[in-house]
């Protein structure tokens, strides 16, 4: 039984509305660190996407602000039953949970709601894999889209590829500007030059499991009208950051 006068804590709202600044996401996250330490053997690495790797992502920093951490449950879960921790979505709910009662978060500050549309693959045995999990944890992603690292929590970004491809197919409030910055990085480290014939095959080239082989013409020349749009901003000089922060998926 509760001891006497005890009351459960309230309720979380449903939807944060808190701004995630930088600032307030890196100490929201080291917060929620210290305690998956608790309740983990080793550091927890989850795969993100979305504003969250906006904000933090050190070549990025395109925007000002978040309101959640999109991350990929589906991959956390399967590596931790491998290790044998059958409970670690519990643990991982719980400290998330805890975390948004500290800092008065909404209860999806964290959340995983875009799993059921990501993209399974079959290998050649005909057994289910996630491939954008498998293209964010090689080790040069790792490398490069490590966007948050601590004792007891690391977050990964997917590779941009798939960021891209995510983005492409929801095309509202943020992706287009997303996407554009995303290209422009492309530009500055290696000097691609964008068409759409190129963005479209590099997709192609990484994304197959987006099922791009089975979209009817008129879809596909809906996300080829895309691609020219996000083209044509990569090539402008408009920034995204003095756009109001809003909910979204996420980065390249």
């Amino acid at each position: 039984m509760p001891p006497p006068h005890y009351s459960p804590p309230p309720s979380l709202p449903e939807h944060n509305n808190i701004l995630l600044t930088r600032d307030l996401l890196l100490t929201i996250l080291y917060d929620l660190s210290l305690r998956l330490s608790a309740y983990f053997p080793s550091a927890v690495r989850l795969v993100v996407h979305g504003g969250a790797v906006m904000v933090l992502h050190p070549l990025l920093a395109c925007r000002d602000s978040t309101r959640d951490v999109d991350y990929i449950h589906r991959s956390f879960e399967a590596e931790w039953i491998a290790r044998g921790v059958t409970d670690a979505s519990a643990r991982l709910r719980r400290c998330i949970k805890a975390t948004a009662r500290k800092f008065k978060l909404g209860a999806d500050w964290m959340n995983a709601c875009a799993d059921t549309a990501l993209p399974v693959s079959q290998d050649i045995y005909g057994r289910s894999h996630d491939p954008i999990c498998i293209d964010a944890l090689s080790a040069n992603n790792v490398t490069l889209n490590t966007v948050f690292t601590s004792p007891g929590l690391v977050l990964v970004g997917v590779g941009w590829a798939w960021a891209v491809a995510l983005k492409l197919v929801r095309y509202d409030k943020y992706d287009p500007h997303d996407i554009a910055s995303i290209l422009r990085l492309g530009q500055r480290q290696r000097n691609v030059q964008w068409t759409r014939s190129l963005l479209e095959a590099w997709l192609l080239s990484i994304c197959g499991a987006m099922g791009y082989a089975a979209y009817p013409p008129w879809q596909m020349e809906a996300t080829r009208q895309k691609m020219r749009h996000a083209i044509a901003l990569a090539c402008s000089q408009e920034s995204p950051r003095h756009l109001p922060s809003t909910q979204v998926m996420r980065v390249y």
